[in-house]
Order: C-alpha cells, then sequence, then structure tokens
C-alpha cells in the first residue's frame, strides 16, 4: 500500500511543480492533449482519450512511446502515475461532466496497481472525477505477470472504472487476452483499419468485431483517418469510432460537435444506400 502511496503523492507534486498544465521528466515537458470517441448507436461522443504529448528543452517532440521506452523499469511506474495525475488534472479545468476520460496504463504498471488500487480511485477523487468516468486503457505490451496483471484488472472494476484493452490486434493484444481480463471495451488498433482496402481485409475486420462482441466487449476503432475507414468501421458494426476524419488530439475538448456532424452525415449516407 504504502508504495500506491508513493506514486499518488509524487505524482501530484511533479504535477504541482509544472503548474499544473505539464510534468516535467528528466528535461522533457510532457502535457496533455484529448481526441474525442464517438459513438455509433448514440451519435455523440462517449469520451475523450488522454494522450500524451512530450517535447525536449528545444521544443522537439518526442514521441510518448520512446520516453518511456527510455525509462529504467524502476522509474517507468512514477512516469506512468505522473501522466496520470496530469491527465486527471487537465480534464478537470475542462471537465464537460458527462463524458469519460479514457487514460492509457502500461501492463506492468498495472501489475503495481494490483494491490494498491485503492491510492489510484483516490487520485482520481482528488482531481474531482468519480471513478466510473474514467475508462482504464491496458496498452498493448507485455506483461511480466499476467495472473497479477487480470487482479489489476479486476480492482480496476471494484473501484466502478470502466476497463479497455488497448491496440488489438497487434503485439501482444489477442483473443487469449481479452478472455483472461474480460475488458468492457477492446480498441482495434489503427494498422486494422488502415489495412481495410479489401473486401477480404473488411470481412476479416467484421468477423474480428463479432468475436469481439460475443466475448462481451464493445468494440472501438482506432485510427480512422479517412471516409472509407469510417464507412469500413460502421459496416463492421464498431460500438466507437476514433480518429483524425472525425477530430485531431488538442489540448482542450476540441472537434467534438464537427465530429458528431460527420458521423450523422455517414449514417445518413448509409441508410440512403440501404
Amino acid at each position: 500500500m504504502r508504495e500506491g502511496l508513493d506514486l499518488a503523492l509524487a505524482a501530484e507534486e511533479m504535477v504541482r511543480a509544472g503548474g499544473g498544465a505539464f510534468i516535467d521528466w528528466r528535461g522533457a515537458r510532457v502535457t496533455t492533449h484529448f481526441q474525442p470517441i464517438y459513438g455509433v448507436r448514440t451519435r455523440m461522443c462517449l469520451g475523450f482519450e488522454a494522450l500524451a504529448r512530450a517535447s525536449d528543452a528545444h521544443g522537439t517532440e518526442i514521441a510518448a512511446e520512446s520516453l518511456f521506452e527510455s525509462v529504467a523499469d524502476d522509474c517507468r511506474g512514477l512516469l506512468d502515475w505522473a501522466c496520470r495525475a496530469l491527465h486527471l488534472r487537465n480534464y478537470a479545468t475542462v471537465d464537460p461532466g458527462d463524458r469519460m476520460l479514457f487514460i492509457n496504463v502500461h501492463p506492468e504498471a498495472a501489475v503495481r496497481d494490483a494491490r494498491r488500487s485503492r491510492e489510484f480511485g483516490e487520485l482520481i477523487r482528488y482531481y474531482g472525477l468519480l471513478p466510473k468516468r474514467v475508462c482504464i486503457e491496458i496498452l498493448e505490451a507485455g506483461c511480466s505477470d499476467d495472473d497479477l496483471l487480470a487482479d489489476a484488472v479486476q480492482a480496476y472494476r471494484a473501484l466502478g472504472a470502466l476497463v479497455a484493452m488497448d491496440d488489438f490486434g497487434s503485439g501482444c493484444s489477442d483473443f487469449a487476452r481479452v478472455r483472461r481480463l474480460r475488458p468492457g471495451v477492446v480498441k482495434i488498433d489503427r494498422s486494422v483499419i488502415g489495412g481495410c482496402g479489401t473486401e477480404g481485409a473488411r470481412r476479416a475486420l467484421r468477423d474480428t468485431v463479432c468475436e469481439l462482441h460475443a466475448a462481451g466487449a464493445k468494440v472501438a476503432i482506432e485510427g480512422v483517418e479517412t471516409r472509407a475507414h469510417a464507412l469500413a468501421a460502421i459496416d463492421a458494426h464498431a460500438d466507437y469510432l476514433q480518429g483524425h476524419f472525425f477530430a485531431t488530439p488538442q489540448p482542450w475538448l476540441a472537434g467534438e460537435i464537427g465530429g458528431t456532424e460527420a458521423l450523422d452525415q455517414l449514417l445518413h449516407a448509409r441508410r440512403l444506400a440501404a
């Protein structure tokens, strides 16, 4: 329990030191961008994914994945918690009050949360949100202890948070992990929709969505960059859509209305074509 408390307090202090808008991590400045996620059936914005954006002292962008990969294993947990606190704080300043906040968590950081989830719940409440309005996205990455990862997911659920599996269809994400973790949402990797240029690929996507639905998960498709991507995702019966076609990530909650209008137009065109 002590480690979880120490991480939460250290993360809060890092956010305060940056004045709330950013954290400084060994010379890199980390900020938050938000990207809307849309519900196909509700035709509304379900919530926003918080995305870490990093730059060096000269303002040159650093890929968030590279930043995490450069950190030693024993420090990665603190960076993960600091990003959580940063995203929670930045969302609280613009919170519309009725949308979900999606926060990425590395599997190894989640393993550490397995018996310390209470501190995470307190961190969420500290920034004025309720766990039921937070979705924990388990990133696509290897994990040293799959049993502890499953325990962590159960602990997140016990808090009242929603759990999602990110980047399904790449790397370590597979149906075995879906069955083991039983996430409420599975987010299909952008590489999958990007490869849907043939009927065979679109059929494979529909089959994947169907199987995930059968496993009890809602399905979000990431990386929707074009109208063709959006139509393929809708035809595959995805529940949620996310990508630049609807709205680009911004440091504020932007693009919600434009994305909703774009989704309405697509669904209207689909009805006319039926």
